[in-house]
């Protein structure tokens, strides 16, 4: 809910960027929360706040990288079928992430072409670019499962849905997920300058905040609210781990209540 203490949130994570600032040439920082948790917008007012102090902002979610349809067939032939659906690390054009962190640590003039992402067509649109004009000044990346450290592999063993049980009884597609979580942390999350995690109170809010995203879809491409249960589970284990680790692993946190309403931002380390 955006009102003023949303506003100050706003305005206190900006502080805490500029503040960064001074002793660097460029900032890059992550945002990260659960599905419908308000990550998005809150980037939007973050970066509308730090373009009135006049600095260059670059704004993209984890969701911009997506692979195309084709590409996570070819992905669930090779490994599992659950590759199909987009949405868990590997499924994310990995080359294009770390492309884009290297040129806007760079801090030169660079221009780069990313591939536009369709969330209602599920697949990336021909023709269609993110045209990214280099340097800037600050880099949010903001995502669902971003800052996410992967576990331990015996942590895998116990199915954390149905879904799992019945559809990854081998665990190939719980293996994969977990040793691209660890490539996209060494190699893009670990080089941010400051991370922030939207706590919400529990998993059982994604579904009812995923559902009212879903109606900013066109109906026709809208999924049902069972296809939508389905989607969700496979977000399930990574956003409980890290509803679970938040402290351990960002340097902040705002905690949101089951209204939306947003909290202050806390520092950690």
């Amino acid at each position: 809910m955006i009102n003023q203490s949303y506003l100050n949130t706003v305005k206190d994570v900006c502080e805490q960027i500029i503040d960064l600032k001074k002793n660097k040439k460029n900032i890059f920082f992550l945002i990260s929360g659960p599905q419908g948790s308000g990550k998005s917008t809150f980037s939007f007012h973050v970066k509308k706040s730090l373009e009135k102090k006049k600095l260059k902002v670059l704004v993209l979610s984890i969701d911009n990288f997506y692979l195309s349809k084709n590409d996570r067939l070819n992905l669930s032939k090779k490994i599992s079928n659950l590759f199909e659906t987009r949405g868990v690390p590997g499924t994310h054009n990995f080359k294009f992430l770390k492309e884009v962190l290297k040129k806007f640590r760079l801090n030169k003039k660079a221009r780069f072409k990313l591939p536009l992402f369709s969330k209602g067509h599920d697949d990336i649109l021909k023709s269609k670019f993110i045209n990214l004009k280099f340097p800037y000044d600050v880099f949010i990346l903001e995502g669902w499962c971003v800052g996410y450290q992967g576990s331990p592999n015996n942590k895998l063993q116990k199915p954390i849905n149905k879904m799992e049980k019945d559809l990854d009884p081998k665990l190939n597609w719980r293996k994969y997920v977990n040793e691209m979580s660890k490539k996209y942390n060494v190699s893009i999350y670990k080089k941010c300058d400051f991370s922030i995690f939207l706590k919400i109170p529990s998993f059982n809010q994604v579904f009812y905040w995923r559902k009212k995203q879903e109606q900013q879809i066109p109906k026709k491409l809208r999924m049902t609210s069972k296809q939508l249960k389905k989607f969700i589970s496979f977000y399930q284990r990574i956003t409980m781990n890290l509803l679970k680790d938040y402290k351990k692993n960002f340097n902040g946190y705002i905690s949101i209540d089951e209204k939306h309403n947003f909290g202050k931002l806390k520092k950690l380390k």
